[in-house]
Formats: C-alpha cells, sequence, structure tokens
C-alpha cells in the first residue's frame, strides 16, 4: 500500500522588523509611563515628608544654637561683671550702677542688672530700681549664691510695675553670678534678668516669610511641659507629645506626630543646654507643621506629572511609529535587494548589483571606528590612571613631608608655635572631659643673651637644642614640649591633680634645666624663668588669655630675681 504524500507544512512568516520595532517601543512606553505613575504616587509624598522633615530638623537645631548662644553670651557677661573690681566692691554703689548700666546699654534684652550683698539686699540696680528691696528669697540669688546659674522663664514680681508697660507680659530668665572677695569668701551675688523678648525675637527671624508660609510653628517648652514659645492656645500651658518627650531625653531627630488636636504633624526636635551644668537651660525646641500644609506641593506635582506623563506617552508613541517605519526602510530596500538576487540566481540569470545601503555602511564604519576609539581610550585611560595613582602617592608624600617641616621648629626638632596653637584647644576639650586641669608653663632662658654675645651664635644655637632637648625629656611623653620663638619654649603638662601639682612639676622641671650645658667650646650654665598658668576643667576655652597668663607669670618670675616659678593668678 502505498503511503500517502504530506504536504509540506507551511512556513511562519516571521514578523517585520517594523511591527517588531513598534511593539517594542509602544510596550516600553506603557511600562516606562506606567512605572512613572507608581514612583510618582508612591515616592513623591515621601520625599516631600522627607524633606519638610529635614527643613524642620534643621530649624530646630537652629533654634536651639541661637538660644544656647544668646544664654552662653549672657553667661560670659555674668561671669565678667563678677571679676569687675567696680562691681565686686559694690561699697560706691554709684561707680558699681554705672558699670550695670553700660552693660546694660549695649544689650537691650537685658532687662535688669543688680548687685546684692550677701545678706540679700539689692546694693546698685541699674535705673536704681529696686535698690534697697531684699531679694534673699529670690531664686536667682539664691542660686548664685552658689555659683553661676542660669534660672529658668518665670513672669516679673518685683520689676513688674517698675519696668515700661509692654505689648506681652514680662517674662524673665535669670542670669546670676557670686561676688568672691580677696579673701575667698562669697560677698554677694550679682544677676541679670533678661526678657523673654529676646527668643521671641530668634522665633521671628527664624521663621522667614517663606517658612512661615507653610504654616511652620516653633515651639519652646521647659522641662515639666509648660509651652514658653508658641500658639497664643497654647503659651503657659501643659504640652505632651513624643517629640517633646524624645526631646526632653536629648535625642534630636524629626517624625510624624498626631497632634493634641487630632492632626497629623511634622516635627522637628531638640534640647538646648547641657545635662548636670547649671548654667545653661533644658529646653525641648520643636519646629513642626502640619502634613496636610506640606504635602500640599508634593500633591499639586503629582497632578501635574500624571497630565505630562499621559502626554509625553502618547507623543512618545506617536514618535515610536515614526522611528520605526524610517529605521525600517534600509532593511526593507536591502532585504529587496537580496530577493531580486535570489531569484535572479534561481532563473539561472546575472543578478543585479546589491545597492549599497548607506546606513548600514555608515553604521558599520562607525561602530569599528568606535571599536578602535574606545580600545585606544581605554588604554589612554589606563595609562592617565596608572599617572594619577603616582603622583597622589608622590604629591601626598611631599605634602606629608611639608606638613610635618610646618609643625616642628627647624634647630630644635620640637613642634614649633603653629603645633602649639593646635595642640593647646584639644588640651583644654581633654581637660573638661577627664574633669582634671591642665597647665601651661611659659619658660624664657636667663642669661641666654650673655652666651650668644660671648661665645657666638652658633654656640647660643646649641644651648637651645641641649635646652630643648631637656626640656622634652624632663615632660611626660602625654605632655608637649613646644618652642615659641627665639629663646621662649613652652610645656603643656595635662591630668594634674591640682595648682600644686602643677607648681611642682614646674619646681621640677627647673632644677632639670638648671644643669651646666656642655657646649662646642665651652660649658655654661643657664637658668629659666618660668611662668606656670592653669586651666581648670570648667574654664572657657579661651587660648588668648591663656597664653597672656602663662607670658605674665613668667614676667613675674623674671621680676623676682629670674631662675624661679611664679604661678598665675
Amino acid at each position: 500500500m502505498q503511503k500517502p504524500v504530506r504536504a509540506p507544512a507551511a512556513t511562519q512568516r516571521p514578523w517585520r522588523l517594523a511591527t517588531i520595532t513598534m511593539l517594542t517601543v509602544s510596550i516600553a512606553v506603557t511600562l516606562t509611563v506606567l512605572l512613572h505613575l507608581a514612583l510618582v504616587n508612591h515616592f513623591a509624598h515621601q520625599q516631600a515628608r522627607r524633606e519638610a522633615q529635614l527643613r524642620l530638623q534643621q530649624l530646630s537645631w537652629q533654634m536651639r544654637d541661637s538660644l544656647n548662644r544668646v544664654t552662653g553670651t549672657a553667661v560670659v557677661t555674668v561671669k565678667l561683671l563678677a571679676q569687675l573690681p567696680q562691681v565686686r566692691s559694690y561699697d560706691d554703689p554709684v561707680a558699681t550702677r554705672s558699670v550695670l548700666e553700660a552693660v546694660q546699654g549695649t544689650v537691650a534684652d537685658y532687662a535688669w542688672i543688680g548687685v546684692a550683698d550677701a545678706d540679700g539686699k539689692v546694693r546698685a540696680a541699674t535705673g536704681r530700681m529696686i535698690e534697697g528691696v531684699q531679694v534673699d528669697g529670690r531664686p536667682w540669688f539664691q542660686a548664685g549664691m552658689r555659683g553661676v546659674h542660669a534660672t529658668d522663664y518665670h513672669p516679673a514680681m518685683l520689676l513688674d510695675k517698675l519696668l515700661p508697660k509692654a505689648d506681652e507680659p514680662w517674662r524673665f530668665i535669670d542670669l546670676s553670678a557670686p561676688l568672691v572677695g580677696a579673701d575667698g569668701a562669697v560677698r554677694g551675688v550679682v544677676g541679670v534678668h533678661m526678657s523673654w523678648q529676646w527668643v521671641r525675637n530668634r522665633a521671628r527671624q527664624l521663621l522667614t516669610p517663606a517658612v512661615r508660609e507653610y504654616g511652620a510653628e516653633v515651639l519652646v517648652v521647659r522641662a515639666d511641659g509648660t509651652v514658653l514659645l508658641g500658639p497664643p492656645d497654647l503659651l503657659e500651658t501643659k504640652f505632651d507629645s513624643p517629640s517633646l518627650r524624645l526631646a526632653q531625653r536629648g535625642q534630636t531627630g524629626s517624625l510624624r506626630e498626631q497632634g493634641p488636636d487630632g492632626k497629623a504633624y511634622l516635627t522637628g526636635y531638640s534640647q538646648t543646654g547641657s545635662g548636670g551644668d547649671p548654667a545653661t537651660l533644658q529646653w525641648a525646641v520643636l519646629v513642626r507643621h502640619s502634613e496636610d500644609a506640606a504635602l500640599a506641593h508634593a500633591r499639586e506635582l503629582e497632578q501635574r506629572m500624571i497630565w505630562l506623563s499621559v502626554l509625553m506617552a502618547a507623543v512618545l508613541a506617536g514618535c515610536a511609529a515614526l522611528l520605526a517605519r524610517r529605521l525600517t526602510q534600509p532593511m526593507v530596500a536591502l532585504s529587496g535587494a537580496i530577493a531580486q538576487a535570489v531569484a535572479a540566481i534561481r532563473a539561472g540569470g546575472r543578478s543585479a548589483d546589491i545597492p549599497v545601503v548607506d546606513c548600514f555602511h555608515e553604521a558599520q564604519v562607525l561602530s569599528a571606528a568606535m571599536r578602535e576609539l574606545v580600545r585606544s581610550e581605554e588604554a589612554h585611560r589606563s595609562a592617565l590612571e596608572t599617572m594619577n595613582q603616582q603622583l597622589e602617592t608622590t604629591v601626598a608624600a611631599r605634602t606629608a613631608e611639608l606638613q610635618a617641616l610646618l609643625l616642628r621648629d627647624a634647630l630644635t626638632g620640637l613642634p614649633n608655635r603653629r603645633a602649639l596653637m593646635q595642640a593647646l584647644p584639644e588640651a583644654m576639650r581633654r581637660a573638661a572631659r577627664i574633669g582634671k586641669p591642665c597647665a601651661l608653663l611659659f619658660l624664657d632662658l636667663d642669661g641666654f643673651k650673655g652666651v650668644n654675645d660671648t661665645h657666638g651664635h652658633e654656640e647660643g644655637d646649641e644651648l637651645l637644642r641641649q635646652f630643648g632637648a631637656r626640656l622634652l625629656a624632663g615632660v611626660r611623653k602625654t605632655d608637649l614640649a613646644a618652642r615659641l620663638a627665639g629663646d621662649e619654649f613652652v610645656a603643656v603638662l595635662e591630668g594634674l591633680s591640682d595648682v600644686q601639682d602643677a607648681n611642682d612639676k614646674a619646681d621640677s622641671l627647673l632644677s632639670v634645666l638648671r644643669a651646666p650645658y656642655r657646649l662646642k667650646r665651652a660649658t655654661v650654665t643657664v637658668g629659666a624663668s618660668i611662668g606656670v598658668a592653669l586651666h581648670l576643667p570648667g574654664d572657657a576655652h579661651d587660648l588668648d588669655g591663656w597664653l597672656a597668663r602663662a607670658d605674665g607669670a613668667m614676667y613675674t618670675a623674671k621680676r623676682g630675681g629670674k631662675n624661679g616659678v611664679a604661678l598665675a593668678s
């Protein structure tokens, strides 16, 4: 039986390049638009919320830093007043009042400055307000008798009827410091009443019109939850929120929270002051605005982007159709030429020449040229990277050498003035951190000029080198020995126990420096005058003042007969 002959299976006609290009571009455009819309819907709000929270957090930091800066300046003012002779000796009320009113004239927010004796009687005050009045029961006086202190926000008591009428009620924070006599006893207290108006002014400056347009609010809250600054309906009322509790624990940041009024707020929070420091005030600073206001522009932007995305999809779809047709025309021409050539060969005839398709010829030339260009570029970039690494290594080594030379004295090899000025602030910070004082020793050679004049500058240089070596050997490895200039040297001693410890170490160092120096052509004996200035952990970081005190003590030692140690007051 003869098997039936199967008809050849019909070959499936492949898709045209124009169809594939059109479908690919259309799918890509559709997916891009859909993804774009999803991203806008999902991330636009998150980004707007994140930016708003960051902006509020930065505003909270700025307000906190402003409050700390003003309070710190007032503390410094009170400390300086407590050191002035006209204030410490208040026996002449006219002179004392003149100094107090001069200070008040420089800062408008100092509503009242006064001096009370140890019994609590006001002896002198600006504008003569409450002079002769007993203030021994006031918190600022009681705290000032114990040390420098900042008294928290409170209404005016004695001064309410004496001060000029204002649009808002008088509220103060008080800064006070003890007046210590020559015998070390507390003779009284100097106090400054700062008007709360300065905090309101800081808030107005912080909330620029552009920020207020978002409905942002600044709240300053006391440790007991009382609102000191904020919306009128919250002033001097109790307030509680998650951001407030975080700020009162010393944390900073921003969050989304539900307000007492039921609205969602974005709030930046921080805390002023320093824990354990009675001269600072620990307030929670909250900067907030409603979430709806924060996301209003994002929602508006979202709507606009949706319409733009739809328009872009329509435009891109049209462009894709035109592009697909334009790109496939050379392929259609080439495929037609190839089909004609194949048909001619099958018919036994001579095929026509296949025309050169400029598009593919340019693509071939361009691809080959680009391949060679990329290879050349890669080789060139590799060479440049190698050269750059070598150059960076060389520059780093030379920079390190130059940096070392800039921080070293060429004659003695000790750290120079520049290195000293970099090291002193670090020593102050370490003293504050570990709670132990450090001392600055200012040394000046006694008799160095005579050695120079008698034996020459070369011998003088040798003497300076040996003196620097002895000074370096005489201090601990954790201490610093440096040469300022000429025959002036400095030593920084850290981790001291008290003033006597610094004095003992200076005496010990002096005995080492007194020993004879064997120079190249002579043996000489010189002394040193040492001035000692102590820096306590709680002292202000006054670098110039510290150096000046040590320098003054050194000159005191010289006036006392040289070759000795003098302690700065």
